[in-house]
Formats: C-alpha cells, structure tokens, sequence
C-alpha cells in the first residue's frame, strides 16, 4: 500500500503528449504524486507495474476510431482488471460516442473521460474520487469493517455479483435476488456505536421510509429491508442503462436538455406532493430506464417538508457542493426551491457541457453559490437563458415558486433514443 500523500497513478495509452499533459495537471496538483508510464503494451509489462507500485488509478487511453485496436484494449483491460478487481480504472476515450461508454463499464472501467472534453477539473475531480476510494477501503480495513465491503459479505436470499461502490461504513453491490430471480442493488450499513454510523444509520432507515412511502416509476422502488448482526441492508431497483452522469460524458443537444430537465421536474413533482425534499440532487443520483426516462435514487439526505430541523440540525451543510443551493451552503431553513436550484445546476450543465461554479475546494464553491452571478449561456443557447436565470436565482423567491410553474415554461419534447444497456 503506499504511503505518500499524493496519488500513486499508471497511464498507457499511444500519445505521449496526451500523457504528459495528464502528468502535468496531476504533478501541479500533488507535488509528491507518483506517475509511471509503461510503454510496454497492456497485456505485457502492465501487470507488473500495477503489482510494483499498486497504483491508486490506472488512466488507459483507448482511440475508439480504430474498432479492432479499441476491442483489443478492452478485452485486455478486462483481463488485469479481473486480477485486480478493486483497480480504479479510468479510460480516456479518443473518438468516442455513447456506446463507448457502455463498453468501457463492460470492460471494468470506473471511470470514462472523453478526451476531446477533458478540462483539468474533469481530470483532478477523477483522482480524488480514486484516492476516496483508497482511502475509504484502508479505513475500513483498520477499523475491522472490511468484510461489509468485502467479497465474503452474506446476506441471505442474495448472491453478490459484484461491488460497486465503499465508503467508510457502507457499500453498495450489484446482487441476484433468489425472490426475484433478477439483479438488485444491495446497500449495506454497518451498525456500529460511533456517533458517524449511528447518524449514518438514521440517515440509511430514513431511505428506506421515505421511498418505500412513494410508489411512481419517477422513484426507484424498494424491495426489501432488513437487519444482521453486523449490518443493515436495502436492496431495490437496478437500472443496467446506468445514470445522468455517465450521459453527461457526452454532449446533450437543446433538445435532449429541455427533455431531462422536464422529466427531472416531474420527478421532482412527485416527490414535493408527497412532502419531501431530495437535498442531493445531482446527475449521479438520476438514473435512466431502458427509454431514457429519469428515476430519482439516493434519499439519504432527503426529509420531509413538515419536519423541523431534526434530522439536520441547523448550521449543518448537507449536498455536494457542485450542486448546492445558496441557502444549503449557508445551512439555512430550505423548501422545495432548494431542489430546484440544484435542476437549475444540472440543467446548465446539460446545456453547456460545463457546470456555472468551480474551485479548488468545496467551500470556495459554495461561496461561488452564495455570490458569483452565474455565467451566461453562450449565444446558441441565450433563449434558455431565462429558464436559467430563474431556476438559479440567488434568492429563493426570485426562482420558479414549484414544478408546476417551471414545467409551464418548458416545452414537451420527444425522448432521446432508448438508452443503452451498461451492464450485461
């Protein structure tokens, strides 16, 4: 396991220049980071780097232009990834479209960052979500909780096929169900004393209650909940044609924008009338059905509208800070308008390619919320700029007061093509 502070990473791929500005970006980030670069084929001298240094990444650069090279580089992926199944693999994909995409998943990656729109905040956001990863499977390893996260997990009436996702005191797998004799999601909990699992733990039953409280194909459904010795488990919907955030590697048309924002909204509608607020919407927390309509996931931070402040005390900031609204960065009392300031983030970014606030630290983001004005949309895009200027209005009551009144504003559009699958 190495020790050093900054990223232990091993790029490959057919342009040096590439690589060297990937070094680049990483070295002026982590001044201690550790970069190799084999020019040794993948099946050959790889696997000996990735023992020697056991690398907290591993970029692999794949041209999708040339179909035989690019099938050659994945199957060969695949192969060292099936030896190191916990590899945090990112293709960097030259000429790609939206089926490389699901090919590179296929293929073991974590990961795929489409060259042609690869920013330096794409690339740094990249391996610190590895380094999170790393850090989240060492912490659980000394702390005695490495069996929730690893292979040996049991839960009865499920076979794990394979994790998807560690934290410190959780994870998520991809599991058969012997009821349903179909594939499921299966988060795990541990039920441990410290004051983080007991607040993670509520935060986990409240999942469970509220989605289980709301039956809409817009909400992911539960099928089961349940207790062992040393975990909690919830398992639900799997969605094989994976999420908005994957979709997003890839440009959106005006008019694939306008129909993810619409649907999005209606999701939204459906869960404002029932009383409940997400606070962490964001295009990893949308999945996609096989008809590319969106299906809102993750309640762990969502509360009823009625309640008062007791699920989060006051002062506390709770969402990601790329999608955060002004009154969530400075803990204040949020309603539904929350929500859809963050659709108005994700909406820009669907538009844009880029998302309106950046930084190099989460609160220098939130302060961005809280005072920057939001960039323009470009030219092409001004006639949704006033959608834009509501939805990410600084004040709460300059935006649209519901759903019901954003989605007067936005058109009906025709869905995109039917999703495809990311998973076999």
């Amino acid at each position: 396991m190495q020790t050093s502070s900054g990223p232990t990473l091993i790029a490959v791929g057919g342009d040096p220049q590439r690589l060297e500005w990937l070094k680049h970006h990483i070295t002026s980030q982590w001044a201690d980071a550790q970069m190799t670069m084999p020019q040794a084929a993948l099946e050959d001298e790889l696997r000996h780097h990735i023992d020697v240094t056991d690398p907290d990444a591993v970029f692999v650069q794949i041209d999708f232009s040339v179909e035989s090279s690019a099938n050659t580089a994945l199957r060969q992926m695949g192969g060292w990834l099936a030896q190191h199944p916990d590899l945090h693999c990112v293709v960097l994909a030259e000429n790609g479209d939206e089926m490389t995409v699901v090919r590179a998943l296929r293929a073991g990656a974590r990961d795929y960052l489409p060259l042609a729109r690869l920013t330096r905040e794409l690339l740094l956001e990249s391996v610190e979500t590895a380094l999170e990863r790393r850090r989240a499977a060492t912490h659980a390893a000394s702390s005695g909780h490495s069996a929730q996260a690893g292979p040996l997990l049991e839960v009865p009436g499920y076979s794990i096929v394979k994790r998807i996702a560690t934290s410190n005191f959780s994870a998520v797998f991809l599991a058969k169900s012997e009821r349903l004799r179909r594939n499921v999601i299966l988060k795990t909990m541990s039920r441990g004393t410290s004051a983080r699992e007991l607040d993670d733990a509520e935060r986990f039953q409240r999942e469970y209650e509220i989605i289980s409280s709301i039956s809409h194909r817009a909400i992911a459904e539960i099928y089961d909940f349940g207790t062992l010795p040393q975990h909690l488990f919830l398992s639900m919907e799997y969605f094989p044609c994976g999420d908005l955030r994957a979709r997003l590697r890839n440009p959106l048309s005006t008019t694939e924008s306008l129909y993810y924002l619409r649907s999005i909204a209606e999701a939204l509608r459906v869960i404002h009338v029932f009383g409940v607020l997400h606070r962490d919407l964001k295009p990893a927390n949308v999945m996609l059905r096989e008809d590319n309509s969106p299906v809102l996931i993750d309640f762990g931070l969502a509360r009823r509208a009625v309640d008062d402040n007791t699920v989060t005390a006051h002062g506390q900031i709770v969402g990601s800070p790329y999608y955060i609204s002004p009154e969530q960065s400075m803990a204040q009392d949020v309603d539904t308008r929350t929500d859809l300031y963050s659709l108005g983030i994700m909406f820009y970014e669907m538009l844009t390619g880029q998302r309106p606030f950046r930084g190099k630290s989460a609160l220098e983001i939130m302060e961005q919320h809280v005072n920057s004005p939001v960039p323009p949309l470009p030219a092409a895009l001004a006639e949704q700029q006033p959608i834009i200027d509501r939805l990410l209005a600084k004040s709460p009551h300059r935006r649209y007061a519901s759903t019901d009144e954003l989605l007067a504003d936005v058109p009906p559009t025709v869905a995109p093509a039917p999703a495809p699958l990311a998973e076999v």
